[in-house]
């Protein structure tokens, strides 16, 4: 049977998946959207934004003791902020190293073309908010990297690695292949074991 605190490892887990998959989505696709158009941005943002969110709700999980059902209603929110306000204060104050104010201040919801023009015009024009962010690549990295050292710091924390690693380090060319050849639908040539 388990005990609470290996359910709410176990939980964590899944969420640190979830945001090492967002960090690995938001560099793959990173190239194609700062050259493209605002919403491309705005999408990239909100990778960040929910890889963010996943590595905190992780750090929530490993930090409380409680009920599970009972944290996920405190966790059942995209705002980072109310986020941080759940964790005890000096895991608060870990995870605001990582994250800056003017990122904490998005939302998951910048990905629609209406918030998009209310957080990032202002008389009708773009303002030099949207400049300074979103639109500069360096903001995008340096965001990114600070990200992902916020996931492996909430890994750190986790007792037992997921077994067979997360699912975003397995190569998945290897697996589609591997299905391919089972299925008959590759020239290459199934291996005997």
């Amino acid at each position: 049977m388990f005990q609470t605190s290996d359910i709410n490892e176990q939980i964590a887990k899944e969420f640190l998946t979830d945001s090492k998959d967002f960090l690995i989505r938001f560099n793959i696709l990173k190239e194609r959207s700062i050259a493209g158009h605002q919403g491309l941005r705005s999408k990239l943002l909100v990778d960040l934004l929910f890889s963010a969110e996943c590595s905190i709700k992780a750090l929530v999980f490993l930090t409380l003791r409680e009920d599970v059902n009972a944290i996920y209603k405190k966790i059942c929110t995209h705002t980072l902020q109310s986020l941080l306000d759940i964790l005890p204060d000096k895991e608060k104050m870990e995870c605001e190293k990582f994250l800056n104010t003017d990122f904490i201040s998005f939302s998951i919801e910048n990905r629609y073309l209406v918030e998009v023009y209310k957080t990032f015009h202002s008389n009708g024009t773009l303002d030099e908010h949207y400049y300074d962010t979103i639109a500069n690549p360096a903001w995008f990295d340096s965001v990114s990297d600070k990200l992902e050292e916020l996931h492996n710091y909430v890994w750190k924390k986790v007792k037992v690695p997921i077994e067979g690693g997360l699912f975003s380090e397995i190569d998945i060319d290897k697996i589609e292949e591997e299905h391919k050849i089972k299925m008959g639908l590759s020239k290459k040539k199934r291996i005997s074991k």
